[in-house]
């Protein structure tokens, strides 16, 4: 009765914090959605791309998928590469998260091209990665490996960046090791731990060991994947979460079951049944109820391994019927988004349709007054070197005048002097009356 209560209790806790959490992400989805009225266009995409992984948080795939839509549809409009091959990056990441491997593949593809044409080869190092992890996760190894090696030959060319670096050693890891080359596998770990703990990141740390430990048990080498699991274990129960916690006992569980050790290897099942929410059905728990049935069996105590068959076949079921209804819920999210992706394409179509047609008939019209205002300039001109010729010929005329004028009145002047002189020298009425009257009378 006591630890029925303490589950319930412990029931109400997880869903109260559960609630506040998708609170508090709500909250932080509502600030940035009011912030973008204000953006200029990059940080409209980068708010875009930043709330659609608060939703793919929240699990509302639909609108998570709207807002990664409008990033890209707001970088293709305004021909901004690099934020075009950031959405289209982001697409890829959100097809990957709902097991699309094939969508993920073809926009991590158009992020490449882009990346490629621009040389941005830190670009190309993050698309070749994620590519990568679209293929390691639909199980095709190999192609996972290539692009891995392809990630980190690229990045020996940029100046080092140990996070970086540190991913691509752990995916060239799980790569060989998914393939069964363990042996290969390993020096890849421990290079991903060095670099981890120069890092200080506890959490990777752990991981780290996890898969080191993970492999030499594959190996059969107990011994030595002892060690590294239980400092796994170590860092998981300081820095984990539940899942990380439950996680780290499972793995030294599975160390004494190939050991023959089943009590020791109940003891840490039990310890990982505390971090495990067993009201809900998944992966984790049906591995958990698996060791306890197996180790029940070789135990010899078939009570209790009825106890988890019987459990592990009514979660068959209910997995079963969860998985269809996601698959079914996932088909109906992803036509709603083919639909509206559609739609809004079409609608942005439009609209930069109209805005080309609007820009033509506004250069057109700009292009009229050009021609007006150039023609009225040139009359202008022409009006004003009339202008100036007749000016200049006016003021050749008055100066004609002028220079006709002077010359008249000198040539005045000179007939007037010329006439003086004249008069001056011709003898007057008087003088010729009385040459004659002397010469008719020479007495007088």
């Amino acid at each position: 009765m006591v630890f029925r209560n303490c589950k319930i209790i412990f029931l109400f806790l997880f869903s109260v914090i559960s609630f506040l959490i998708n609170a508090q992400s709500v909250s932080k989805v509502d600030s940035m959605i009011n912030l973008l009225h204000q953006a200029n266009d990059t940080n409209y995409i980068k708010l875009c791309i930043k709330i659609s992984g608060e939703y793919s948080n929240l699990k509302q795939i639909k609108l998570c998928f709207n807002y990664a839509d409008s990033a890209l549809i707001r970088a293709k409009a305004i021909k901004m590469p690099t934020m075009e091959a950031k959405a289209y990056s982001h697409f890829g990441g959100l097809y990957n998260y709902i097991n699309d491997a094939n969508k993920a593949i073809d926009n991590f593809n158009a992020a490449l091209a882009i990346y490629k044409k621009m040389g941005f080869i830190w670009g190309e190092v993050s698309v070749y990665i994620n590519k990568g992890n679209a293929y390691y996760f639909c199980n095709e190894l190999s192609k996972a490996e290539k692009l891995y090696r392809k990630a980190l030959a690229l990045y020996k060319t940029m100046p080092p960046d140990e996070g970086t670096e540190a991913d691509i050693y752990n995916n060239l890891g799980s790569a060989c090791s998914s393939q069964g080359k363990h042996d290969e596998a390993l020096p890849w770990f421990f290079k991903c731990l060095e670099l981890c703990k120069k890092n200080k990141d506890s959490i990777s740390i752990a991981y780290a060991y996890n898969n080191i430990g993970s492999t030499y048990s594959t190996l059969k080498r107990y011994s030595e994947a002892l060690p590294y699991l239980e400092k796994a274990l170590e860092l998981k129960l300081k820095y984990g979460d539940n899942s990380e916690k439950a996680d780290g006992y499972v793995n030294l569980s599975t160390i004494y079951y190939s050991t023959g050790e089943h009590k020791t290897s109940v003891f840490y099942l039990n310890k990982a049944l505390e971090y495990i929410d067993t009201a809900v059905y998944n992966m984790d728990l049906k591995k958990l109820y698996e060791s306890y049935a197996d180790n029940y069996e070789n135990l010899n105590n078939p009570k209790e391994a009825n106890k988890y068959y019987k459990l592990l076949r009514h979660m068959n079921s209910a997995l079963f019927d969860k998985e269809m209804a996601a698959k079914i819920e996932q088909k109906e999210l992803m036509s709603d988004f083919s639909n509206a992706h559609l739609k809004d394409s079409l609608m942005q179509a439009t609209r930069i349709e109209k805005q080309k047609i609007e820009i033509s008939r506004s250069n057109t019209f700009r292009s009229f007054l050009l021609v007006i205002v150039a023609s009225i300039v040139i009359f202008l001109f022409i009006l004003y070197k009339r202008y100036r010729i007749s000016q200049a010929q006016k003021d050749e005329i008055y100066k004609q005048k002028i220079l006709v004028d002077e010359k008249q009145k000198e040539i005045m002047d000179s007939i007037k002097y010329a006439r003086r002189i004249q008069n001056s020298l011709m003898p007057t009425e008087k003088y010729i009356s009385r040459i004659f009257n002397k010469v008719k009378d020479p007495n007088n």
